[in-house]
Formats: C-alpha cells, sequence, structure tokens
C-alpha cells in the first residue's frame, strides 16, 4: 500500500502531539491503521478521545496493522520522500521510505490488538462550526494553559481549569488569569474539552464546516456519559467530555464581565514593538516567575527589571494620554506569550483599575492580574 507523505506526514505529525504520554497503556500507546477498500483510517485512542483521519488509496486494498503509537509518528513526521510505501505481514508492518523500517505488530493475547472506540448515542444538539473557530480556540485559549500550567498541575481532581469551557458565546480558559475568545455558536451549549482533544483540532483545515454533534451514552442504568464529536469526510473525533457538574464551577460570567469592563487606560502598542524589546529583556531572564516593573506616562511605555539590570522604552501608537505616571507589574514570561504567534500588527492594552491588565486583540483578550508587590 502506497500513501502520498506530505498529507500523511502533517496527520501524524499532530496526532504526536496529542497522545497521552501521562499513563501508558495498552491503548493509548498503540495506532491502528485499517483499510477495507479505497481509504486507509489512522486510528489513535487514550480512552477520552478516538480520532480518525482517512487517506484515500490509488486502488482498492485489504489493511490492518497496530504497532506502536509514538515510534510510527516520529518516523512518519521526519520522512522526506513523497510516497510511503506500508508493507503488513503477519507479525510486522515494514515502513519503505528513505529507508526500510519494521514495527512489531502489537497482540492481545492471540489476536491483533484492535482500539476501543468511543461511540456516539442519543444526539442532544447538533450544529456546523467552521474550522477557523476550532483553530482559534487551540492558538489562544492553549496559551492561558501554559502560562498556567503549574496552577494546573496543582489543581484538585474537581477543578475545570484544566479545561477549556466552551458555550454559545465563545470559549474561556482560566488559571491565574484568564483567556476570553468571543465568538457566536448558532444554539445554548455548555461543554469542557480536555487539552488532547483540543490539540487535535490543527487537524481540521481552514475555514471549513465540522459537523458538531453532543450525544448521550448510557454506560449503566445511573450513569451518562457526553460525548462530542467533531467530523469532516477526513477527520473524526469523539471525546468523552468530563463530568459535567464542573461546568458550574467556571465562573464564566465574572471573566468576560473583566474582559469586557471599561478600564480607566487603555494604549494602543505596536506588537512588533512591544514583542522586539521583550525578546532582547527577556535574554537576562533565568526566572520563569521573573517580574518586570511596566511605566506608562505621556507617550512611552517602559519596561524594566526590580533591580535596573535593563530598562527598554516602547512608543504608544495611540489610546489614552496618561499626565502622570502609572506603574504595574507582570511577569516577563506571560506577557512574551500572549504576544508570540500573534499576527496583527497593534494590540490595545488595558489598564488602571489595579486589579488586572487586559490586552486586547480583536475577539480575544487576555486578562493578566496585577501582581502586588511589597518593597
Amino acid at each position: 500500500m502506497i500513501v502520498k507523505t506530505e498529507e500523511f506526514k502533517e496527520a501524524c505529525q499532530t496526532i504526536l502531539l496529542a497522545l497521552d504520554t501521562k499513563e501508558v497503556t495498552l491503548y493509548n500507546e498503540a495506532l491502528e491503521l485499517s483499510a477495507n477498500g479505497s481509504v486507509l483510517d489512522l486510528n489513535v485512542t487514550n480512552r477520552q478521545y478516538y480520532v480518525t483521519v482517512k487517506f484515500n488509496l490509488s486502488s482498492p486494498t485489504q489493511f490492518k496493522a497496530t504497532v506502536k503509537a509514538k515510534t510510527f509518528l516520529s518516523l512518519i513526521s521526519k520522512i522526506t520522500t513523497e510516497f510511503i510505501e506500508l508493507i503488513v505481514t503477519e507479525k510486522t508492518l515494514k515502513v519503505k521510505a528513505n529507508g526500510e523500517y519494521t514495527f512489531p505488530i502489537i497482540f492481545n493475547n492471540s489476536t491483533m490488538l484492535e482500539l476501543p472506540k468511543i461511540n456516539p448515542g442519543v444526539v442532544t444538539n447538533s450544529f456546523a462550526i467552521n474550522s477557523d473557530i476550532l483553530l482559534s480556540i487551540l492558538f489562544n485559549n492553549s496559551k492561558e494553559l501554559s502560562r498556567g500550567a503549574e496552577v494546573i498541575k496543582n489543581s484538585s481532581s474537581r477543578s475545570a481549569q484544566p479545561y477549556y469551557y466552551i458555550d454559545e458565546q465563545g470559549a474561556i480558559t482560566y488559571t491565574t488569569g484568564a483567556c476570553v475568545n468571543t465568538f457566536s455558536l448558532p444554539t445554548q451549549i455548555k461543554m469542557l474539552l480536555d487539552d488532547k482533544s483540543v490539540k487535535l483540532f490543527k487537524l481540521f483545515k481552514g475555514n471549513t464546516a465540522v459537523d458538531f454533534k453532543m450525544s448521550q451514552v448510557a454506560i449503566t442504568d445511573t450513569l451518562i456519559q457526553t460525548v462530542l464529536q467533531f467530523s469532516t469526510d477526513k477527520v473524526i473525533l469523539n471525546t468523552i467530555m468530563p463530568e459535567s457538574s464542573l461546568i458550574s464551577s467556571v465562573p464564566a460570567i465574572t471573566i468576560r464581565e473583566m474582559a469586557n469592563k471599561s478600564y480607566p487606560y487603555n494604549v494602543v502598542l505596536s506588537k512588533d514593538d512591544l514583542l522586539e524589546a521583550l525578546n532582547r529583556l527577556n535574554i537576562f531572564n533565568t526566572d520563569s516567575k521573573l517580574l518586570i516593573k511596566v511605566s506608562v506616562e505621556n507617550d512611552t511605555l517602559t519596561l524594566r527589571s526590580l533591580t535596573d539590570d535593563f530598562v527598554e522604552e516602547v512608543k504608544i501608537s495611540g489610546g489614552s494620554t496618561l499626565t502622570d505616571e502609572y506603574s504595574f507589574y507582570l511577569i516577563l514570561k506571560n506577557l512574551k506569550l500572549i504576544l508570540d504567534g500573534y499576527t496583527e500588527d497593534y494590540i490595545t492594552m488595558g489598564f488602571g483599575d489595579n486589579k488586572a491588565i487586559v490586552f486586547k486583540k480583536q475577539a480575544v483578550v487576555d486578562i493578566i492580574p496585577e501582581p502586588k508587590v511589597v518593597g
């Protein structure tokens, strides 16, 4: 069986990022390749999500192989030939590309391992969602979880902080701060998604209609699971939603109020000028929690270390004019993470209530609490 490398490689690179390596089990370290006709299915699961990526074949084929996921995906991610040939025998899968590579088939007792599917149940909500929204959640809301990785690590099992909260008004992630991503969905809905499932949103191409279904599956007489499905003709992602009671713990109204309130001061800054200054300051940064002092006065924003080892000035492009200096403190890494990968030319910074700093980028608002520094 021969597949084109480019599309196959791109999917493998994305799935590799979403592999669940926290706990090694028989299933979450396995990858299943299956063809029964002119379409090859690549399947991966961690028992919380099950994803299938489909590839068209030039001719009908019967094919089945289950191999070590991380090794296979890592290899395919580094292939540079135009085509990849896959050959399955009774006990091995051979890959021919830049070289020849042999993978042992994974067996469960005496039969080839088959990955347990996550099947939708009774549909309770469905609509089409543009893939650009899913990619925006992946790109923007994931940054808040990166900033708050330590908070998430120490959070209780009853906390919604490790998850992405999504409703008809948009998406929210929150740890010490928050990211509010505003968009509209056609019906009222509330859901939570885990980080591994959201990483798989990268499989959906931009500006594509994605079919969404929320369904209920009866596990026992008293236990109901909610399954969320995102699908196109090429990708099917089924994911089990965390316990629905966690949704009520998300302070969505309060967070959105913080994002949308009128702050005393709002200044417009060149993204490139600010990011270039942060990149230079980051050379001196040996502490992931390094605080910098930010001062705004007249048409200038000044960034300096608490020990005055470095100072940078950035001209303000527009917005409020401050005749008196206003100062606050931010963690350098957090500010840089907000700007990294941001494509627009300007960003608006709101501040002045002595509680929070907000960074507004079109439909996305990042909220950072204003740290209190003594002395």
